[in-house]
This record gives C-alpha cells, structure tokens and sequence, in this order.
C-alpha cells in the first residue's frame, strides 16, 4: 500500500475533521479569489456600460453622482441644467459630439431618457429595425427593453412617473415604437429613447395637472430648456485634461469624468478588498492550524501503525510522506471546493448585477493568480505537515515499537 492510498483511508477514518478543514480551506480560497477576480472585473463592466461617454456636463454637485446618473444610470437626478449652456460648454474642437439627456420616466422600471439623434453617435449605436423618431412620443428601443418588455415595431407603451416602476402612469401619452437599437453591450441598451421635447411637454403637462388638482403649484421643470446633463465623446484623448477644468470654472456647471470618478469610487473600495483578503488569508490559517493539530493528534494515535509500517521495512521517508500526502489531500479538496464556490458566487453576482444595475461582469481568473494560489495552498499544507512528518521521521522504530 502506497503514501496516497494509505493517507486517504485515514482520511476516510476521520472525515468529519477532513471535510471541516476542507470547508475552512474553500472558504478561504474563495474569499481570496473571488475579491481579485472581481476587483479587476468590475471596472471594465462599467467601462462597457457607460460605452463611447466621455464626459458628461451637469449641474454643481458631486461629479461621482453625476456618472452614476447619466453614464451609468444607477441613481437618481441631483438636480437639472440648461440645455443651452451645457451644450455650449461641450462646444469644443477637441469634443466630437454631444447630446443633451432628460430623466424622469420609466416603462415598467426601465428608463424613458428624452435626448437628440447625437445619442446613437457617442454610443457607437445601429438599428435593428426602424429608425430614429420624426415627431413627438415616437420612442427607440434599447435590444434588453425591447426583449424584456415583448414590444416590436409599431407597439405603443405608456410611461410612469419616476425611475422606479410602480410611479403615476401618463397614460395620455402613450409612446409608439419606431426603432429598435442593435445590442451595444452599454447602458444603452436598457434604455427607451425619445425625443426631448416629448420629456419636457409631458413633465410640463403633469406639473399643470397636479396644480389645478391641488391648488398647490409644482414645477417639475423650472427651465425652459431643461436637461438632466449632457453627454459627450472626445475627439482626442488630449481633451480629458482641457475640457473639464475649463468645464468645472463655470459657477453653474460640472464636467465629470467616467473614468475617473470610476477609478476613484474603486479606490474607496480598496479598503474593503483589503479587508475580504484579510479574511481569507485568515481562514486559510485557519484551516492550516486546524489541519496540522489534526495531522499530530493522529500521528499520536497511530503509534501502533507506524511501528507495523516500520516492523515491514517502510523506512521514515515513507511514514513521513503519509502526513504530507494527507495535507495534500485536504489542499486539493480545499483548492477544487473553493474554485467552485468562487464560481457560484460570481455567476450570481453576475445576473444580479446586470439585472439591478446593467453591469455585464466579465469575470477572468488570471493565471499567475490561479498559479500564486495553487501555490500558496500547497506551500500552507506543507508547512501544517511539516511537524507531524519530522515527528514520524525522527521517531526511532525500538520507541515506537516499545510504545
């Protein structure tokens, strides 16, 4: 009987300690790989999102809120801007095109934004189906609206007030699909599109009805040319370090940076990643302790043994091995079971994450991660035998035979 057979039926003998430090090690595994993966992945699926924007131009205020708004449309409008002069801020030569965005509608939870045809251009955008709308409440669909909500060329749809499903329907203004978008693998594709003097005529509208019913005058819109922002694309990457400073001097206005806001809201995160890390390695230790008190607990309940393996001329190397082909088993449960849960765990972030958010994770394990890891796990099942397997090797066979 070999080192491996012999070190899995003892193993066997006491699975509970084996699957216990098992699930330590996996847990620990997981937590490690599960925060470098995401770390690195969520960046470029909010890159993806947020598609050909570079900058986007609003009122004073966080820039930060102003890209999970208008670039990644992930929270709620801080307020509005003038159309005119968030347009004349964009007007540059080192800006390629720009669009004004209105917020304020959803269909069943997916966002109504009024915008201009310049939309499709920074978006890097086709069409499906149709084309771009002529006339008032004619709508383009983004590919995930349209697959979720059923709707084809020709359909009409009714939006609700707010951007969360279940607010008052405007159910007098009902839209008319005339185009449907190709995927863009960008924010673009959850979104309803339309013209944005249709956003402004129906939030007017609502605004005069809400008065006459309640006495109390609501203005919705409190500029003629309202806009939640305006978004643009660069025509040089050069622009990312004149536009917004000149931008940012306006007293009304904020140039945000998607990138930068991206880059610096993950850098508050670091802590965190630091601390998930932390507690892996913890666990891992964890595992390894629990793992090596284990390996000397049994090695002391098989004198018996090691003095047969000895008596039929096993020498020390051998008896040795068997604490290590032990650890080694447990490293490799712990390795196959953490990889797994890392698995379940992203799959789930996943779907949740482009359900609740639009972000499509595209999580890739790197393989000189994989590798550290591979390496570390077995190095940490090394040192947890070390011990056990000096004791054995050291043991003289009269003491054990004695014993």
């Amino acid at each position: 009987m070999n080192s491996i057979s012999l070190a899995f039926a003892y193993l066997r003998r006491r699975w509970g300690q084996a699957l216990l430090s098992v699930l330590v090690g996996a847990l620990g595994v997981a937590a490690i790989l599960t925060v470098l993966t995401a770390f690195d992945a969520l960046p470029d699926a909010a890159e993806r999102s947020w598609g050909g924007v570079d900058l986007v131009i609003g009122p004073k205020g966080s820039p930060l809120d102003l890209v999970l708004c208008c670039a990644l449309h992930v929270s709620d409008p801080q307020g509005l801007v003038s159309e005119k002069a968030a347009m004349a801020a964009a007007n540059s030569p080192m800006v390629r095109t720009a669009a004004p965005i209105a917020l304020g509608d959803n269909v069943e939870g997916w966002r109504i934004v009024g915008t201009t045809p310049n939309i499709f251009a920074i978006y890097h955008a086709d069409f499906a189906q149709g084309d771009v709308w002529s006339k008032p409440l004619q709508a383009v669909l983004g590919s995930a609206v349209a697959r979720a909500l059923h709707l084809k060329m020709g359909d009409q749809f009714v939006g609700a007030h707010g951007l969360a499903a279940g607010g008052e329907l405007h159910s007098q203004f009902p839209y008319k699909v005339v185009g449907i978008l190709k995927p863009t693998g960008s924010v673009l594709d959850r979104l309803a599109l339309c013209d944005i003097e249709t956003v402004r005529y129906i939030h007017r509208k609502h605004a005069e009805d809400e008065a006459s019913e309640t006495g109390v005058s609501v203005t919705y819109v409190n500029l003629p040319d309202a806009a939640t922002a305006v978004v643009a694309s660069y025509r040089s990457p050069v622009a990312a370090l004149m536009v917004p400073r000149l931008i940012n001097a306006n007293p009304t206005l904020t140039a945000a940076s998607p990138t930068f806001e991206i880059a610096r809201l993950m850098s508050y995160m670091r802590p965190l990643s630091y601390a998930a890390l932390a507690l892996g390695l913890l666990l891992v230790t964890i595992a390894a302790a629990g793992g090596a008190a284990a390996l000397m607990a049994t090695m002391n309940a098989r004198t018996r043994d090691l003095a047969l393996l000895r008596a039929l001329g096993a020498g020390p190397l051998s008896v040795a091995s068997v604490a290590f082909a032990e650890a080694g088993m447990i490293a490799a449960g712990a390795l196959l079971v953490g990889g797994a849960l890392t698995w379940i765990i992203l799959a789930i972030a996943t779907t949740v994450l482009l359900e609740r958010a639009g972000l499509l994770l595209m999580p890739q394990v790197d393989p000189e991660t994989l590798l550290y890891l591979v390496v570390g796990a077995v190095g940490v099942a090394f040192a947890a035998a070390l011990v056990p397997a000096i004791r054995a090797l050291r043991t003289p066979i009269e003491e054990l035979l004695q014993s």
